[in-house]
């Protein structure tokens, strides 16, 4: 059975109200598909979200905290300056030897210095009751966390320079986080935008941890990311893109075709990169298009070079300079980050994160995608 077909038969038994058909795209281009693989037999086949913090500190390859170590020998996020994070991870559920249950009280979220020091963020939820995965997310700059408080029952953003912690406004009871839920973090800490449920039934909220205030947005569209004051929002299959100000207004602009794997916009704010869902369905699947972002035209579509055959484009990410763009690939049961070039489509390897990392945030886009 395709991770497709599992993701759609495990949400349609699961959760009724999601759409199959906007799944079947949307679920693809994001982690938000596999998160629905969580509680198949095995839980939580692989996640990575393709993104890199390189605009804003150097680029380096994952510590060896990546890999799931014992808790005790993994200390807890002390309070404090920390320092810039290079990336987060999350351990997996056990399951009983003996009666094959799942158990995900000892699943846990931790994060990895850019020193490469791994601790424990014990006050992050990892899953629901329900074995729900919760997304935590990064800033662009790694000097910002955000995570799920049950205790607080609301997201709670934290400084890891100082120490210091804001906790949402907005009240969140675990059972509301679902499948495919997508939280991002804005570069600057301010802004968080959390997404329930892959689908469009649920919507967006957008909250401003400044004023304490928070909106609601259209529910047919997802978040990808927070820059500059506008929130990058897309609706699967028709295929629309629109890069909202945090305060409203602005509108969406249509792209010809279906779109899957969005990428954030280009640092001018003109162009965005995604994978042809077209293309991908008839199996050339190192196949992207560059995108207009402001009149919806494809401006070029590029074929990726330098990657193993039999590679598939999982995501389109954020940008490491003005011509190469973060990509997350799989090929077979490995993944792996390139810097891909848009407009010669070369790829270079930035780092192999082989077939253990489950779950993995990166600093600058939205995790659980």
């Amino acid at each position: 059975m395709t991770r497709l077909r599992e993701a759609l038969g495990d949400i349609a038994a699961d959760a009724p109200m999601v759409n199959l058909a906007d799944l079947a795209i949307a679920g693809h281009r994001r982690r938000r598909m596999r998160t629905a693989l969580a509680m198949t037999s095995v839980v939580a086949l692989a996640v990575v979200a393709a993104t890199s913090a390189a605009l804003v500190m150097p680029w380096h390859r994952l510590a060896g905290g990546a890999t799931p170590q014992n808790a005790v020998m993994v200390p807890e996020l002390p309070g404090g300056k920390v320092g810039a994070l290079s990336h987060a991870y999350r351990t997996e559920c056990g399951i009983d030897r003996t009666t094959r249950a799942v158990d995900c009280d000892s699943a846990e979220w931790r994060v990895v210095t850019a020193g490469g020091r791994t601790y424990r963020v014990a006050q992050a939820l990892a899953y629901t009751a329900k074995h729900r995965r919760v997304p935590l997310a990064l800033s662009r700059d790694g000097r910002k966390l955000a995570y799920y408080s049950d205790e607080a029952a609301a997201y709670v953003v934290r400084d890891l320079m100082t120490g210091r912690e804001e906790t949402s406004p907005i009240k969140l009871r675990q059972e509301e986080i679902q499948a495919g839920a997508i939280l991002v973090l804005s570069d600057d800490g301010r802004h968080l935008a959390f997404d329930p449920l892959v689908g469009k039934k649920r919507p967006t909220t957008l909250i401003d941890l400044r004023t304490g205030k928070a909106k609601r947005l259209n529910s047919r569209y997802e978040p990808i990311s927070i820059k500059g004051g506008v929130i990058e929002l897309v609706r699967y299959v028709k295929t629309d893109l629109w890069r909202m100000p945090v305060e409203g207004g602005g509108k969406p602009v249509r792209f010809k075709g279906a779109w899957i794997g969005f990428s954030e916009p280009h640092p001018d704010g003109r162009t965005v990169v995604a994978i042809d869902h077209a293309d991908y369905k008839m199996g050339a699947r190192t196949t992207f298009g560059v995108l207009d972002a402001q009149t919806g035209r494809i401006v070029r579509k590029v074929r990726i070079t330098g990657v193993p055959a039999e590679t598939t484009i999982d995501e389109m990410s954020v940008w490491r300079s003005s011509k190469h763009v973060t990509v997350a690939t799989t090929t077979g049961s490995d993944r792996r980050l390139y810097e891909v070039n848009v407009t010669t489509g070369e790829a270079k390897l930035l780092t192999d994160l082989g077939t253990k990392i489950r779950d993995l945030t990166l600093p600058g886009a939205a995790s659980g995608k």
